[in-house]
């Protein structure tokens, strides 16, 4: 087996939703939200990962809040 080839149970997957996204900024459009979501995919930090932080900063960068 190669070190790419992983049985399921040998691997975790961690899932983020645009609704995710929405619950930090309601503000944003669900176009928007998947932008922030692969905005974050393509930064990714393995040592920081995603969390709720990391979304709001991207959603912050992408989509600064007027006033």
């Amino acid at each position: 087996m190669s070190k790419h080839t992983q049985r399921p149970a040998d691997t975790i997957e961690i899932s983020w939703h645009i609704d995710d996204v929405k619950e930090l900024r309601p503000d944003l459009t669900d176009a928007q939200a998947r932008e922030v979501l692969d905005h974050a995919k393509h930064q990714h930090d393995a040592s920081i990962g995603i969390n709720w932080d990391v979304l709001a900063v991207h959603a912050d960068y992408l989509f600064p809040r007027e006033g």
